[in-house]
């Protein structure tokens, strides 16, 4: 179970960056001039998949902001990352609901996650082509759960045999560039068991 007091300071954290809801898709637009690319946060643990489906230019325009009012350095991004898994915790093990502020610290910490990397700067010009995947996978040590954003060049929705499929090839590399992450012997997996849409009317 998640500590309150650190719960509570990872949602404060993101209340410094706004409410989020701007970089999703806005659905009493059309998709054609409103759709972005979305982001798939795939928990390997849980089976779960958390869909952030991103309005047109919403991920650049995060990335500038927050470069143009300097509130993005290695500090402010690397606690970002450390608090993204509480919220992902939250929102996940939440039977009564999602709570606002998670929610959004989610949502922004996705999408820091996503924008802030040389992939997304590569990708970003590619329109409808490429999705963004954010996987969560247990790690043997002192991280216990590893967070690994990666470019994916399929269409939107992808299907769950094709996310499974994508999730397993970044695994086994995960596996052999970083192999004291993983316990010797033992297949790190996931099967998508549930998806959960953080549309805009949440």
């Amino acid at each position: 179970m998640t500590d309150t007091t650190e719960l509570v300071a990872a949602r404060q954290l993101f209340a410094r960056y706004g409410e989020g809801a701007w970089l999703l898709t806005n659905p009493n637009r059309s998709m054609v001039d409103n759709a972005g690319p979305a982001i798939y946060l795939c928990d390997v643990e849980s089976g779960r998949v958390l869909l952030l489906e991103t309005a047109a230019g919403a991920l650049q325009k995060l990335s500038d902001q927050a470069h143009l009012n300097e509130m993005m350095d290695e500090t402010a991004y690397e606690q970002i990352r450390a608090a993204l898994p509480t919220l992902i915790d939250d929102l996940l093990s939440g039977s009564a609901g999602i709570h606002a502020d998670t929610r959004r610290g989610v949502i922004l910490g996705a999408a820091f996650c996503i924008s802030e990397t040389r992939g997304f700067d590569i990708t970003k010009h590619q329109g409808a082509d490429v999705q963004y995947l954010l996987l969560r996978y247990p790690a043997v040590g002192a991280a216990p759960q590893v967070l690994t954003p990666m470019p994916l060049f399929k269409a939107h929705p992808i299907v769950a045999a094709e996310l499974e499929a994508a999730v397993s090839h970044v695994l086994a590399s995960e596996q052999f560039n970083f192999p004291e992450r993983f316990t010797p012997g033992h297949a790190v997996r996931f099967q998508e068991v549930r998806r959960n849409v953080l549309g805009s009317g949440l």
